[in-house]
């Protein structure tokens, strides 16, 4: 009876909600100011290396991430911007095939990014990376392993040569009764385990959010 077990789920998880909200009040998010000045945005890059990690760790090995799901990424971080127009990954592969035909050696770290944002000419670049991915082990409804992902948004100032900002997203899927607090996020969810594509997209969302993108 996956149906009733899920609406039972929900509504307690509503009532929990009404519960919670009642002896607290969130203050409204506040929007983040961003970035003055032209901006690039990568695709999402899988670091071949712990050498091209910009920020943290690969948590488990190289992450084996489907292209379509990077595809998938790569949409939802154009899409998700509210500011002006941006340069976009292609803009931004054509001048790293610039940039990697006269470096040596094969490490993708800050140098080579900011060589990237000095061709491109702009005063910004977005560099998205992915530090693990685990796909949903099961269904929608009923999982042996949820999915789990973490992911960097890092913004490089190109004239300033550093680090401008950076946001971690690391999630791993749990359900109701695992952690209540999280009560919300099951229900926008719809009660479902989702996927790591799905997952990795509500981080993209918030980091572009935090990062005032």
């Amino acid at each position: 009876m996956p149906n009733r077990s899920r609406f039972i789920a929900l509504a307690l998880a509503a009532l929990l909600l009404l519960a919670l909200g009642a002896g607290c009040r969130r203050a409204p998010a506040v929007a983040q100011e961003g970035p003055s000045g032209s901006l690039a945005v990568a695709g999402f890059d899988v670091p071949a290396s712990s050498g091209e990690v910009l920020g943290g760790y690969l948590d488990d090995g190289v992450p084996a991430v489907r292209p379509e799901d990077l595809d998938s990424l790569d949409a939802a971080l154009l899409q998700g911007l509210s500011r002006g127009p941006a340069l976009g990954p292609q803009a931004v592969r054509q001048c790293e095939e610039t940039v990697l035909a006269g470096e040596t050696g094969s490490r993708r770290a800050l140098g080579h990014w900011l060589a990237v944002g000095r061709c491109l000419d702009v005063d910004w670049l977005l560099v998205p990376q992915v530090t693990a991915w685990h796909e949903r082990e099961g269904s929608d409804v009923s999982v042996r392993r949820p999915a789990s992902v973490t992911l960097w948004l890092h913004l490089v100032d190109v004239r300033g040569e550093s680090f401008g900002a950076r946001y971690k997203f690391e999630e791993t899927q749990q359900s109701l009764t695992e952690n209540f607090l999280k009560a919300g996020k099951f229900i926008e969810r719809g009660g479902k385990w989702v996927s790591a594509g799905e997952l990795a997209r509500e981080g993209v969302a918030a980091g572009l959010k935090e990062l005032g993108l």
